[in-house]
C-alpha cells in the first residue's frame, strides 16, 4: 500500500510538472495572438492586438499568464499619436520580450485612423511596461513615409534594438521601395543611432532580430527586386550581421528562383544561425509554399537547407528555435489555396540537428475553425508552446497550445536523476511490475532512486 501511495503522489505531481493544455484569450470581438515569451516566474507573456465591437481601430493587447496558461492580467494600449486624448489610432503589437527589470518591451506599429497607409500613415511603436503591464513610457519613431517594427530585443547595456522596415520613396503606381530599418535606443527609448540596409532598386524587410554572443545583432528577413518585390513573386531570404553599433559585417541571401523569405532567426549553439520562413517553386505565389529552414555557419555560409510540406497544402514557418537535444522546432501555419479546399491549422515540425524531419503535428481549436500559428518556444519540461489565432463566424481569439506529445512518447522525470543510473523495474499506476506496452502510463524506477514517467503511443 505504501508503494502504491508513492506512485499516486508521483502521478499527481506530473500534472504540475509537464501538462498539455490549450487556452484562448481576447477582450474584443476580433483578437490576434502574434508573440509569446516565457517569463522569469515560469509563466508566459502574450502579445497581439484586439478590435472592440464597433471600433475599426485596433489596440495593442498584452496578456500575462501562469505556467498553465491561466490569465493573470491583461492590458490594452491605444492612441499613442494623440497622447490619450481620444481613440483614433490603429495600434498593433508584433513582438514582446521580458526586460531585465521584470517589465516588458513591445514593438509594433501605429497609424492615424483613415490615414493612407500607402503614403506615410505608419509609424513604429515602442512601448515599455512594468511587471503588471502598467505603461512606463511609449515612443513613436519614423520618417515621413511608412515605418514598421517587427522585432525588438534588449541589449546588454539595457537599451533596445528594433528591426523592421522604412519606406525610402514616395508611393506611385508601381508601389515604393522599402529598406531594412535598424535602430538602437537607450533604456528610456531615446534613439542613439539608426541604420538602413538594402540595395538600389530593391525592396528589403527585416522580420526578426537577436543580439549575438559577440554583442552585435543578426537580422532575418527578405530582399527582392522592384517596389512591390514583383507582386510578391520574387525575393530571397535575407540575413544581415552587424556589430554593436549597427554597422554591417556581412549579409547573405538564400533561396531559389521564385519567392523565398525568412521570418525567424536564432543563433545556434555552434555559433551559426538557423533561419525559417517559406519557399515557393513557382511564380504563382498563392498556390505553392513550403516551410523553408536554412542552417548557416557563423559568417552566413549555408550548411544545409530543408523544406517541409505537402503538395496540396501551403506551409509557412514563422518561428524557429533550437531544442535541448540540438535539433529544431518550427512553428507556423498550414493552409489551403483556394481556402475553399480546407481550413487552416497551426503546425509544428520537429527536426534533428541536421534538419531531418522527426515529426509533424497540426492543431485546431475546434472543427471548422481557421487557425494560424506564429511563435513557438520549448519549455523547461521539454514540451512546446505555440501561439496564434483561432477564428470562426463569431470572431477571433488569441490561441495558445502547450503540447508534450511528439507522436512517439512522453517523458517526465519526477525526481532528480543521475546520468549513471540503471533501470531497476517498470511499474504501472497501481505499482504492479509490468513489461512496457503501448498506450498506458508507466513508471520507470532506477537504481539511483529516480522515477521517470512515460506514455508510449502505439
Amino acid at each position: 500500500m505504501k508503494h502504491r501511495l508513492l506512485l499516486f503522489t508521483c502521478l499527481i505531481s506530473v500534472n504540475s510538472f509537464a501538462q498539455s493544455w490549450e487556452q484562448t484569450y481576447g477582450v474584443g470581438v476580433e483578437n490576434t495572438g502574434h508573440s509569446l515569451q516565457r517569463t522569469s516566474d515560469g509563466g508566459f507573456i502574450i502579445l497581439g492586438y484586439t478590435y472592440a465591437a464597433g471600433n475599426a481601430s485596433a489596440d495593442v493587447l498584452l496578456i500575462k499568464t501562469d505556467e498553465y496558461g491561466n490569465e493573470e492580467w491583461s492590458q490594452t494600449y491605444d492612441d499613442f499619436l494623440n497622447n490619450g486624448m481620444y481613440d483614433n489610432t490603429d495600434d498593433k503589437g508584433y513582438f514582446v520580450e521580458e526586460t531585465s527589470d521584470g517589465g516588458f518591451i513591445v514593438a509594433g506599429v501605429t497609424n492615424e485612423e483613415g490615414e493612407n497607409s500607402e503614403d506615410g500613415g505608419l509609424d513604429i511603436l515602442l512601448l515599455k511596461t512594468g511587471p503588471s503591464g502598467e505603461t512606463e513610457w511609449a515612443k513613436v519613431y519614423g520618417y515621413p513615409n511608412n515605418d514598421v517594427a517587427w522585432a525588438v530585443c534588449q541589449m546588454s547595456d539595457g537599451g533596445y534594438a528594433v528591426a523592421g522596415y522604412t519606406v525610402t520613396s514616395p508611393w506611385d503606381k508601381e508601389g515604393h521601395f522599402k529598406e531594412v530599418y535598424l535602430f538602437k535606443t537607450d533604456a528610456n527609448g531615446v534613439e542613439e543611432w539608426s541604420q538602413t540596409f538594402g540595395t538600389e532598386e530593391m525592396t528589403a524587410i527585416g522580420y526578426a532580430l537577436e543580439q549575438t554572443d559577440d554583442g552585435g545583432l543578426i537580422i532575418g528577413g527578405r530582399i527582392g527586386p522592384g517596389r512591390k518585390i514583383q507582386n510578391n513573386t520574387s525575393s530571397d531570404a535575407y540575413l544581415i550581421k552587424t556589430d554593436a553599433s549597427g554597422a554591417e559585417l556581412w549579409s547573405q541571401t538564400y533561396g531559389g528562383d521564385y519567392f523565398d523569405t525568412g521570418y525567424s532567426v536564432q543563433q545556434t549553439a555552434d555559433g551559426g544561425y538557423i533561419l525559417s520562413g517559406f519557399t515557393s517553386e513557382s511564380n504563382e505565389n498563392l498556390t505553392d509554399r513550403d516551410m523553408y529552414v536554412v542552417k548557416t555557419d557563423g559568417i552566413g555560409n549555408e550548411e544545409w537547407s530543408q523544406t517541409y510540406g505537402d503538395a496540396d497544402t501551403r506551409e509557412m514557418g514563422y518561428s524557429v528555435q533550437q531544442t535541448m537535444d540540438g535539433g529544431y522546432i518550427i512553428g507556423g501555419t498550414r493552409d489551403h489555396w483556394p481556402p475553399s479546399l480546407g481550413d487552416s491549422d497551426m503546425i509544428l515540425v520537429k527536426t534533428t540537428e541536421a534538419g531531418s524531419e522527426e515529426w509533424t503535428q497540426t492543431f485546431e481549436s475546434e472543427e471548422g475553425s481557421e487557425d494560424s500559428g506564429y511563435d513557438v518556444l520549448q519549455t523547461a519540461d521539454e514540451c512546446y508552446v505555440l501561439i496564434g489565432t483561432t477564428s470562426n463566424e463569431e470572431g477571433s481569439d488569441a490561441y495558445v497550445i502547450k503540447t508534450c506529445e511528439d507522436g512517439t512518447q512522453f517523458v517526465s522525470f519526477l525526481s532528480p536523476h543521475s546520468s549513471e543510473r540503471k533501470l531497476e523495474k517498470v511499474v504501472d499506476v497501481m505499482g504492479r511490475e509490468v513489461n512496457p506496452v503501448p498506450n498506458q502510463i508507466l513508471f520507470y524506477i532506477y537504481t539511483d532512486g529516480s522515477v521517470e514517467q512515460k506514455f508510449i503511443w502505439n
